[in-house]
């Protein structure tokens, strides 16, 4: 039987429909040669952020209340005042820390703390403080508790990333799958477990 789709990773914004499912959008993936893997996202060959920041000065304005935008939250040069200002204009009221700092940046050994994911909560933690809803991105069991408990309310849901997904096929629509909310009462996803579209990416 297949499975419901609960949440997708999506390069091109679908039209908003009361009963659609949750989607990240990701239009920086249609710069990425098609037909790549999804590792690919992680390395320093595109600017992400700018990529979406470009797609945001495009859109009409519309209801896009289970839209997350995927962003590079540990970006140093990005202005996010301009972002938060550009996402309310373009009427997307979620984030999701996509791609995650924990595997664009790996912390060298000795190091107490993984700055990466401190400055990436941070930054969500503001976004949330602005009115924002929050997917958070995790590749471990401790970035979730993390997450749970510094973005608490705001806190939609997770989606769970590890390694083995990065080698998964860009295609314009990702379908991510439930693993239930277990423990607690955020709903979790997954994008290992889920069927890819057969659709490539199409270049610009």
């Amino acid at each position: 039987m297949k499975a419901t789709i609960v949440c997708k990773l999506a390069t091109h914004l679908s039209a908003a429909l009361e009963d659609a499912p949750l989607e990240i959008y990701a239009p920086s993936l249609r710069s990425l040669p098609a037909g790549s893997m999804l590792v690919m996202a992680t390395l320093p060959v595109i600017d992400w952020n700018d990529c979406l920041l470009r797609e945001l000065h495009r859109l009409r304005k519309k209801t896009s209340v289970h839209v997350y935008a995927a962003m590079v939250m540990i970006d140093p040069f990005t202005c996010w005042e301009d972002f938060a200002d550009l996402l309310k204009d373009a009427g997307i009221s979620g984030i999701v820390n996509f791609p995650p700092a924990a595997i664009i940046e790996r912390p060298r050994a000795g190091t107490p703390v993984n700055t990466g994911l401190e400055l990436e909560l941070r930054r969500m933690e503001w976004f949330a403080s602005l009115g924002f809803k929050i997917l958070f991105a995790a590749t471990t069991d401790s970035e979730i508790t993390m997450a749970e408990k510094r973005l608490a309310s705001h806190l939609e849901g997770i989606v769970y990333l590890p390694e083995e997904a990065l080698r998964l096929r860009i295609c314009n629509e990702m379908e991510l799958v439930s693993l239930g909310q277990r423990e607690s009462s955020i709903p979790k996803f997954s994008l290992l477990n889920a069927m890819a579209s057969k659709r490539p990416v199409r270049k610009k």
